[in-house]
């Protein structure tokens, strides 16, 4: 009977992964969408027709796009790994449990968690250090009477949420830290294999047969 529970967390554990891992996918990439857009416009919303009493939109001659482009690249490290996992995870192999295999997956876990943590923690730093970074910039030039004044808007807004959303993805990527934490020390030491995998393998040797009768 304790097994049949064990076995029954494992599976429910391991359908809780796949859902945060299918919820890190959509906060990560919603990251890269907030933040690729608030690059778009400072590359690409420099010029704008002044109106009456508008003061010329503009950027600083040095803008520190760090906070922005760190917080970037780790999402975008983090959507990648993400996307990777889930189509490994439809290969019968890769869901085989062994110690080995949890043990790896954790350490993997933990270095995208710490990734995470300290690019939240550098875009913050940074963002309030500098007073040419690219969301404080845009969001002290939000409220000026100037031509590109919806523009510092949506960088102010989108940098923000892009913020708060990598917070919820860094939860989400410890909560399926915490899942293999929980499931890699009762995970056996070699995969046992079970009446399923002897009639899979049974299936394939007799479709190997008959190919070899019928060239």
């Amino acid at each position: 009977m304790p097994f049949q529970l064990s076995s029954w967390h494992a599976q429910w554990l391991g359908r809780l992964r796949s859902a945060l891992r299918l919820l890190v996918i959509v906060l990560s990439g919603a990251v890269l969408v907030f933040l690729g857009h608030t690059l778009e416009i400072f590359r690409g919303n420099r010029y704008i027709d002044l109106r009456k009493n508008e003061l010329p939109m503009t950027w600083p001659a040095r803008t520190n796009l760090w906070p922005t482009l760190i917080l970037f690249t780790v999402a975008l490290g983090s959507f990648i790994a993400s996307v990777t996992i889930v189509a490994l995870s439809f290969k019968r192999s890769f869901r085989r449990p062994t110690r080995s295999a949890g043990v790896y997956r954790v350490v993997g876990g933990c270095c995208g968690v710490l990734l995470w943590i300290v690019a939240i923690a550098e875009f913050s730093l940074l963002d309030r250090a500098s007073k040419a970074s690219l969301g404080r910039y845009s969001c002290g030039n939000s409220h000026i009477l100037s031509n590109g004044r919806y523009q510092y808007r949506a960088v102010c807004e989108e940098q923000g949420v892009a913020f708060y959303i990598a917070i919820g993805a860094a939860a989400a990527e410890l909560a399926t830290l915490l899942t293999l934490a929980v499931t890699t020390p009762t995970s056996p030491d070699q995969y046992i294999p079970g009446p399923k995998d002897d009639h899979e393998k049974k299936r394939s040797m007799s479709i190997s047969g008959s190919t070899k009768r019928f060239p």
